[in-house]
């Protein structure tokens, strides 16, 4: 026979253990949960699997707002230093033309700002060589500039 509490106590128990098998238990995760962080930066690492990775999202970003540092600095050499500059520069004639274009528009201006960035989409598909060299070449005046 059942007593008349049993059947309560039967369902507090089941809801119980639904709670137990829902929550995450060592060596069994919740489903849908993000792995460790070993576990995480073991799936990126490409020792462990031979494989090529790409470059993860964050990477990618930084890279392209250096780019686009990069063509401000462009935009605001005077002739004279983006001569200095244009050996590199000489192999797009697309990159001179568009960094010229982004002289002509005022710093204040929203056009100006979607012109660096497409000076640096531009930067972007420069080999990775070049676009060191440049970073060099700039590098070099900067501390130039803060010498004197």
């Amino acid at each position: 026979m059942r007593s008349a509490g049993g059947g309560v106590c039967s369902k507090m128990l089941q809801a119980y253990n639904c709670r137990l098998l829902s929550t995450a238990t060592p060596g069994r995760p919740r489903v849908g949960s993000r792995p460790p962080p070993a576990v995480a930066a073991l799936w990126s690492d490409d020792r462990l699997t031979g494989e090529v990775l790409k470059p993860s999202k964050s990477s990618s970003k930084r890279k392209a707002e250096h780019l686009r540092s990069l063509a401000r600095e462009l935009v605001k050499l005077g002739p004279r230093q983006l001569q200095a500059v244009s050996p590199v520069l000489e192999t797009d004639a697309e990159l001179v033309e568009a960094i010229s274009t982004a002289k002509g528009i005022t710093p204040t201006n929203q056009g100006r700002k979607r012109q660096e960035g497409y000076i640096g989409k531009l930067l972007m598909s420069l080999s990775s060589e070049q676009q060191e060299e440049i970073d060099r070449q700039l590098n070099g005046m900067r501390k130039k500039s803060d010498r004197t």
